[in-house]
């Protein structure tokens, strides 16, 4: 065996005996693999001695057959993956010396065994797993008696002929029969005949200088440390990945909190803990909903300037506006919940992302997508409802010892304020964050579409609250449906609508080029239609 054939991603390249193939994402490497969890330099191929050898570098895991390996010599093709047995594939073979009889079926197989055919004639050059390997091949399409003659001196185990390596592949690949070399290994495994220790399961040659030594506590700490891979979880790259590093998180949090704050005096220790642990969690889901794009620096200030300003703007105007208009004692009266509620925490929560849109828009010449202000938006409210369900919660706390009839009230109400005021929050805000995104990009209509975004989210804000005073409250689940079908209607057609405000002259104005682009597309239409 001399040239090395790697083939990845539908192209397949040659090496020469004697150079260094490297695998990885470096674009310094033979085969550059551009995937974010593979290493830098992953793994490495060599001509050593007589043949080829697949080397793991370390720093990740490389997969041969799904099974994990170090260093396996490159005899048959291979099937390797990167970083898991799911991972980049890679197919490394070692071209022949000479060309492999064309076998079209396995019936011309049975011919080739027999004493004028290629097994009797030049044969395979046997090895002590030989016979076996190929009563395991030949199982289910020849019987036991064909099987031994296959394996007898006269058929494929005989004297010369083809390397045992290379007639087991041709063996494999005969059409009709799927099994796969670790098949057969594992096969071999379950009956005894091999140690589960061996360093490459799926592959039974080997050099002995490459071959992993066998477990000081023999086949069980071998089996123990299949089953439970620690070293190999510590060096998978998967947990880099938020998702895994967010399950553990949140699996840990509730204990933990109680833990924490089982002793604690302070009334809203709580509030903070719970609501902050699931804010990150909505703001998942609003990106998943939104999908604003790739959250970029720019974008990651922005939100955290954005958080910052709704903090301040609370106390300084929230409080303020409610306590002076606020005049919500009379349930029947609708519009104090909406002038003096619904309009005073849109504001607070709309006006950082309209001051940071405008300055991005006049200062820095820099327009973004209306996408990117609702996600924005949606990071407002949370924000805000984070305070807010503090405020609120602490209150709950200090309500007086659960007894009696208020017991059940005050925890769901505990819970309603921790799991979604900041949801709701983040949900009228994102409806007023997309037409500001939209005012600032086409300033024809700035005004109108900046000030119809914070009033319907204050509208429907006022009715939520004013219908949780009355005493059926199924008026405020209507409510809050209604807010929710708005806000997603929004996520799914916002680019849908930006486009058609850009093409309507209603909302961009007259503009010569476009309606000069318009005129062309139309006589051309129509000149293609007559």
């Amino acid at each position: 065996m001399n040239e090395l054939k790697v083939t990845f991603a539908g192209h397949t390249y040659a090496f020469a005996p004697g150079q260094a193939v490297r695998i990885g994402r470096s674009p310094d490497n033979e085969i550059v693999v551009p995937d974010p969890t593979v290493s830098r330099e992953h793994a490495r191929v060599t001509w050593q001695a007589d043949s080829w050898v697949l080397d793991d570098l370390g720093k990740s895991r490389t997969f041969v057959g799904g099974l994990p390996v170090g260093s396996v010599v490159v005899q048959q093709p291979l099937d390797v993956r990167l970083v898991s047995p799911l991972g980049p594939a890679l197919l490394i073979e070692a071209a022949a010396d000479g060309p492999l009889p064309d076998v079209a079926s396995w019936g011309e197989f049975t011919e080739m065994a027999g004493p004028g055919g290629l097994a009797g004639q030049a044969g395979l050059r046997g090895n002590a797993d030989l016979a076996d390997l190929v009563s395991q091949v030949t199982a289910g399409s020849a019987d036991a008696g064909g099987a031994g003659e296959l394996a007898g001196a006269g058929g494929i185990a005989g004297a010369s002929g083809i390397a045992g390596a290379a007639g087991l592949t041709a063996l494999t690949a005969m059409p009709g029969k799927p099994k796969h070399p670790s098949a057969i290994h594992r096969a071999r495994l379950w009956r005894g005949d091999i140690s589960a220790s061996h360093s490459s399961p799926v592959y039974s040659e080997f050099h002995a200088q490459h071959a992993r030594p066998e477990s000081p506590g023999g086949d069980f700490a071998t089996a123990v440390h299949i089953l439970v891979p620690i070293r190999s979880w510590l060096k998978d790259p998967g947990w880099k990945q938020g998702a895994r590093l967010l399950v553990l998180a949140y699996g840990l949090l509730p204990s933990l909190f109680v833990v924490l704050f089982s002793a604690t005096t302070n009334r809203s220790a709580p509030g903070w803990a719970y609501s902050l642990a699931i804010a990150p969690l909505w703001a998942v889901a609003f990106w998943l909903l939104i999908r604003p794009g790739h959250i970029t620096k720019l974008i990651g200030w922005l939100a955290v300037g954005i958080v910052a300003a709704v903090m301040v703007l609370l106390p300084v105007l929230t409080v303020p506006w409610e306590n002076a208009l606020d005049n919500t004692n009379d349930p029947r009266n609708l519009l104090p919940w909406v002038y003096g509620v619904g309009f005073a925490e849109e504001v607070t929560k709309a006006l950082p992302i309209l001051v940071a849109a405008l300055c991005l828009r006049w200062i820095w010449k820099i327009t973004m997508d209306v996408r990117v202000w609702m996600f924005l938006g949606t990071i407002s409210g949370l924000a805000f409802g984070v305070r807010e369900s503090v405020l609120y919660t602490s209150s709950y706390l200090t309500a007086g010892p659960l007894k009696g009839d208020m017991a059940i009230p005050l925890i769901l109400a505990f819970a309603q304020r921790v799991f979604v005021d900041g949801f709701q929050h983040a949900v009228w805000a994102g409806i007023a964050a997309f037409f500001i995104g939209m005012g600032v990009n086409y300033r024809r209509r700035r005004i109108p579409l900046i000030l119809f975004g914070i009033t319907l989210p204050a509208v429907l804000h006022g009715l939520n609250d004013w219908s949780t005073q009355l005493a059926s409250h199924w008026l405020w689940i209507v409510i809050e449906a209604l807010s929710l079908l708005l806000f997603i209607g929004y996520t799914m057609s916002a680019a849908t609508i930006e486009r058609q405000v850009r093409d309507t002259p209603l909302f961009r104005g007259e503009s010569m080029i476009m309606d000069k682009a318009a005129i062309s597309a139309e006589v051309a239409k129509h000149g293609s239609a007559g």
